[in-house]
């Protein structure tokens, strides 16, 4: 393993935080602004970028850490995430990077089934740079500077420019997640970004109960702070004992990012319920003629003023005799949206949101 630099700041140097030494602070002018800069370099194309902090959030037992194991072990591999989700074969391409994965969750022999299987399933080598801490002892915190220093060490040593925190709440530290102190744990994950010049994505837990009538971002849990720092949120949902998931952006900073749709695929050791390989497989839009299309356009078609969504679904629901899951329902709305085939306009109570025919 290379050599690698040493950390950018000391102790010493962040010693007060409320009056840092000022010769620590590099001013920059236009004429930093105006220096040539290579194009923004994307680990996952359009989704994660170098030097971006990014959430991957929802319920409970919605594969949320298992999805993002299954991209790290396609990041390592250089190969597609998500293959078959753009309707030909390929998936959302990636930069080839070694990986960095913390874990505070799951436990040891978990994370090391979880990336047995799907290192497995992508045919990666024993000498892959895909590296792993599990329930690191010390324990790590977010709130903890020299934690955060030896964090950065790690990472680097590693070389990784892909590094996912499983998860938030369990790497706080002594800050409770829904205070205002949560600004100072997000900007101690700035710092880390910016030092390692690293796609950094923390997994996290939605609200009980979602957003509600809200913002499709109020389902984010914790302090508005949360939010407010991050470069891209994807709300991961599922429905319950279903292998299909669905990952929207409810916040991105640039370019928007497409809705996809994954399948989890997996395979046992035999006569054991442990894990052989596992891996996620995409599912392209489903454009045309098809049953849940049509009963969303005809309930349309029956009214004059249009529904809000979550009528609109329930009727569908109801129409299609509950074959068709309220996830499957909702997904459809939005790419119908997308296509521009149904809108959703300003209603004229409570500021709510109706879908109707153009």
């Amino acid at each position: 393993m290379n050599a690698y630099e040493e950390p950018p700041f000391t102790d010493e140097e962040y010693q007060s935080e409320d009056q840092p030494p000022v010769d620590t602070w590099q001013i920059r002018t236009l004429a930093n602004a105006y220096q040539d800069r290579p194009p923004t370099q994307y680990i996952v194309d359009k989704y994660f970028a170098r030097g971006t902090l990014s959430i991957v959030y929802g319920a409970p037992a919605v594969m949320k850490s298992m999805l993002m194991a299954d991209l790290c072990a396609c990041v390592v591999a250089g190969q597609d995430w998500l293959p078959g989700s753009n309707g030909n074969g390929n998936g959302i391409p990636v930069t080839q990077s070694p990986i960095f994965w913390l874990d505070m969750d799951n436990g040891t022999r978990r994370t090391d089934e979880r990336f047995d299987a799907l290192a497995k399933a992508r045919k990666l080598p024993i000498t892959a740079p895909l590296y792993y801490l599990s329930m690191p002892n010390p324990p790590f915190a977010l709130d903890d500077l020299d934690g955060l220093l030896r964090l950065i060490d790690v990472i680097r040593a590693c070389q990784a420019k892909f590094v996912v925190i499983d998860n938030l709440g369990l790497s706080t530290g002594n800050v409770e997640e829904n205070s205002a102190a949560m600004a100072h744990v997000m900007g101690y994950l700035r710092i880390l970004t910016e030092r390692t010049d690293a796609a950094v994505i923390v997994i996290h837990h939605q609200r009980k109960g979602g957003a509600g009538q809200g913002r499709a971002g109020d389902a984010l849990r914790g302090h508005s702070s949360i939010e407010a720092s991050l470069d891209l949120a994807l709300h991961v949902i599922r429905e319950p004992n279903s292998a299909e998931i669905i990952i929207r952006s409810t916040k991105t900073r640039g370019v928007d990012v497409p809705q996809v749709t994954g399948r989890f695929n997996f395979e046992h050791v035999p006569g054991t319920s442990d894990l052989a390989t596992a891996w996620f497989d995409g599912i392209a839009p489903v454009r045309g003629d098809n049953p849940v299309r049509e009963a969303i356009i005809k309930i349309l078609e029956d009214t004059k003023t249009g529904m809000t969504k979550g009528r609109l679904i329930d009727l569908a629901h109801d129409k299609l005799r509950g074959e068709v899951g309220v996830l499957k329902i909702r997904n459809w709305i939005t790419e119908m949206i997308a296509q521009g085939e149904i809108v959703e306009a300003p209603g004229q109570k409570h500021n709510a949101k109706i879908i109707k025919l153009p």
